[in-house]
């Protein structure tokens, strides 16, 4: 063999392997290397009938190892589209699961992104869990206490409930008797 033979065997080898069209790397490269001796011996039996045709002289007992041998090709090559059709459909299968399962996500999360937005303007709301369906609602001490930070939050000097007379310039300036 070659060396040139060699690595067209191997470079089919690894594409029947990422193919799924065989188990392991040994499996491969006995397929590769019977389609590359199938391959050769059509090569082979052409080149004897150009001569045979040239010649002139065509015996009946050439012509039938060349029929099985395309009938034998004829059924790998219908076994190989078979395994890459089963490969692909079910690869097919495989993203549209997954596709289907993205939507599902992407739908849970934009009803979590709904109510989540709303719920805090509302109140106490309850919440819809987008995956079971069922109705969620906050704890009361977590409501109390967001409750309770919006009270304190409202008597804070910097939110405006502050008098003049508490910040006036003169009586933070002005050192001295009135």
């Amino acid at each position: 063999m070659d060396v040139e033979r060699i690595q067209k065997i191997n470079s089919l080898a690894l594409d029947l392997l990422k193919q799924g069209l065989a188990a392991d790397r040994e499996e491969a490269v006995t397929q590769a290397e019977k389609i590359f001796r199938h391959k050769d011996s059509e090569d082979h039996f052409q080149s004897i009938r150009k001569n045979v045709g040239e010649t002139g002289s065509l015996s009946t007992g050439m012509s039938t190892p060349a029929a099985q041998t395309s009938s034998l090709s004829q059924d790998s090559i219908q076994a190989i589209l078979q395994q890459n059709t089963t490969f692909v459909v079910g690869k097919f299968k495989e993203f549209g699961e997954k596709i289907a399962a993205l939507e599902k996500e992407i739908n849970s999360l934009k009803t979590k992104q709904l109510y989540g937005n709303s719920a805090p303007r509302g109140g106490d709301a309850p919440i819809r869990d987008g995956n079971t369906g069922a109705t969620i609602t906050p704890p009361p001490d977590q409501a109390r206490g967001m409750k309770q930070e919006q009270g304190a939050s409202t008597s804070h000097p910097r939110v405006g409930n502050y008098k003049n007379d508490d910040v006036s310039i003169e009586k933070i300036f002005y050192m001295g008797s009135k």
